[in-house]
């Protein structure tokens, strides 16, 4: 676009003028009704909304993101983040800023979490109307902050949009019409962040939405001409892999997974984070090795090739599939019970499918169940979950760490019951839960700790009781992306869109879980809480879950890593001070910093 775009005239034929403002005003109520009506509301596509855009105002509404002016989160310093993205579209975008002249169009870059970390904008009224509007470097974009426009919810539906003033959610935003396209980085197509280009909606032009997108396919360009030398020995190395095979075939390295076109299905942070730390940890020395490796979606056998010389992180592995991906959920379930399965499977009561065979079986027999384990294993969850499966409706619970057993649980009227923290009663208290058990006519549960519990307790579920015992979640470590994927699920509208990056599940992978399960649900609700809706990666996870990101690597570079953090906080965050005093340049740093995964505040 060489020139200004030419307004809507408002003189010379009002009727146009009159149609826009109406079509604006329409839309502009469809969204009120939505906000009055809430969720439940019905469609509102009759009123002329795009589908792509009444999907965003439901997340917004979801998220209970605010209409009207409000604080929207700043960041001060935005140089450093995505310093590669920044480099990459710094040249572009001063190209197209001379091919504007001085039309009023501004352009803006932002991060994959819709933080603006580079704007253009030349006019004078036109930088006080983007101001006003907080559309300005630092100020986040993203569709939880701000609500629907051409950055965050472009990068929220990973296309090119045009989001026109009235379509916006934020009212600080609806002088503007803003044309986005989002930018992936290449060969993994993973977001690193979205390019847009915006103007006063009465001067908007029908060819924003390709131009946005050219430019942000340039910014690729520019991105695959930076690749190193290491990740171009990599990208060989993938094709001569795909050249002769049909299977999928995915590659892994520490930070990065792709695959060929059959593999991309299984190309998903839980994946790559399940590979990684099972691969890295296995020991393979270089050539061909067949194995099982789990995904997300399964087991599977495999051939993997240890790639040696891709990168200072660590070696790469390509993995050729050889069969496809078992049910995680049937491949542990034993044959004899599969053999009796027909139709739907039931529902898992524990993560693990045999745990769940050995829960059902017991309860199935009219057998007492004691669900041993360590705190915060599930057992309270576990036998509940048993005991309504087999009636129908939920189990009287009764807490003995709180209360006394009734001597006849016929006289409570429930038709199941729980008794909890068994190991914790003695003495009398354990005389008349034996006795409540031996004489129940109903089902019966209970939870113990048999590690912890005295040997009268052992005595009473070893005479009267089918025992099942629940692992500890570091038992288990496979189990954790899916775990973390059904907790967010779970969780009220906006927290149920959090997503975590592979690096945020490995260091939960390598976690120890002193508090198993509960404080495995205690993480990821605390984070969905504090970040709805976003990404979370290493940088969020408890400072004490960070440092297990970096388990197996050496003492050279865990003192390097330690240098740095030290360096930058004598520099009070400086990162030019830093790596000054570290004698290392700027880019180097930028390196480690990725390389160790080291938080921007540290």
């Amino acid at each position: 676009m060489a020139s200004e775009p030419t307004p809507i005239p408002d003189t010379a034929d009002p009727g146009p003028a009159r149609r826009v403002r109406s079509d604006q005003a329409r839309t502009r109520q469809a969204l009120e009704r939505l906000l009055d009506q809430g969720l439940l509301a019905t469609p509102v596509a009759q009123s002329g909304v795009r589908d792509v855009i009444e999907r965003s105002w439901r997340r917004c509404v979801g998220a209970e993101v605010p209409i009207g002016r409000h604080d929207i989160p700043y960041v001060a310093d935005v140089h450093d983040i995505a310093p590669r993205l920044h480099a990459a579209a710094a040249p572009v975008l001063d190209r197209l800023g001379d091919d504007l002249g001085d039309a009023r169009v501004a352009m803006f870059l932002s991060d994959d979490q819709g933080r603006i970390i580079m704007r253009r904008a030349g006019e004078s009224q036109q930088l006080r109307t983007l101001d006003d509007s907080c559309a300005a470097e630092g100020f986040d974009f993203s569709e939880t902050s701000i609500g629907t426009n051409g950055l965050g919810t472009v990068a929220r539906e990973r296309r090119p949009l045009l989001v026109h003033g009235s379509e916006h959610y934020n009212e600080l935003l609806g002088p503007l019409t803003c044309a986005g396209t989002p930018i992936f980085e290449p060969f993994t197509q993973q977001l690193l962040g979205t390019f847009a280009l915006a103007c006063r909606t009465d001067q908007a032009s029908p060819l924003m939405t390709a131009m946005a997108t050219d430019v942000g396919r340039q910014i690729e360009g520019n991105l695959t001409a930076m690749l190193g030398a290491h990740e171009r020995m990599l990208i060989q190395a993938f094709l001569l892999a795909t050249r002769s095979e049909r299977q999928p075939v995915i590659v892994v390295t520490e930070n990065t997974a792709f695959g060929n076109t059959a593999g991309l299905v299984h190309v998903t942070p839980e994946t790559h984070a399940l590979l990684w730390c099972d691969l890295v940890e296995s020991g393979l020395r270089a050539g061909r090795h067949r194995r099982v490796v789990q995904l997300a979606s399964g087991r599977a056998d495999a051939l993997v090739e240890r790639v040696e010389g891709v990168g200072p992180t660590g070696p790469a592995f390509c993995v050729r599939l050889l069969d496809s991906p078992r049910n995680p959920e049937r491949d542990r379930t034993p044959p004899s019970r599969r053999a009796r399965r027909s139709g739907t499977a039931p529902a898992l009561l524990h993560p693990l499918a045999d745990i769940s065979e050995q829960l059902r079986t017991a309860v199935g027999f009219g057998e007492v169940l004691a669900v041993d384990g360590p705190a915060g294993s599930g057992k309270l969850t576990a036998a509940t979950a048993a005991l309504a499966e087999r009636t129908g409706s939920p189990p009287l619970l009764i807490d003995l760490a709180r209360a006394e057993c009734p001597k006849s649980l016929a006289e409570t009227g429930a038709i199941a019951v729980v008794l909890h923290h068994v190991h914790d009663a003695s003495g009398e208290h354990l005389r008349r839960v034996r006795t409540a058990i031996e004489d129940a006519s109903v089902p019966v549960a209970l939870t113990v700790d048999l590690d912890t519990a005295h040997d009268g307790v052992a005595a009473v579920v070893a005479a009267l009781c089918t025992t099942v015992r629940l692992p500890s979640l570091p038992a288990m470590s496979a189990e954790v992306p899916r775990l973390v994927t059904r907790i967010v699920a779970g969780l009220p509208p906006g927290q149920r869109d959090t997503r975590f990056t592979s690096d945020a599940l490995q260091a939960l992978i390598r976690w120890s879980w002193p508090g198993n399960l509960a404080e495995l649900r205690r993480t990821v609700e605390q984070l969905a809480r504090r970040r709805p809706g976003r990404s979370i990666g290493t940088a969020d996870l408890p400072p004490r879950m960070q440092q297990a990101a970096l388990r197996g690597r050496g003492m050279i570079e865990t003192a390097e890593r330690d240098a740095i953090i030290t360096a930058l906080h004598r520099a009070g965050g400086n990162r030019t001070k830093a790596a000054a005093a570290l004698g290392i340049g700027r880019t180097t740093l930028y390196r480690k910093l990725q390389e160790y995964r080291i938080p921007s505040g540290s």
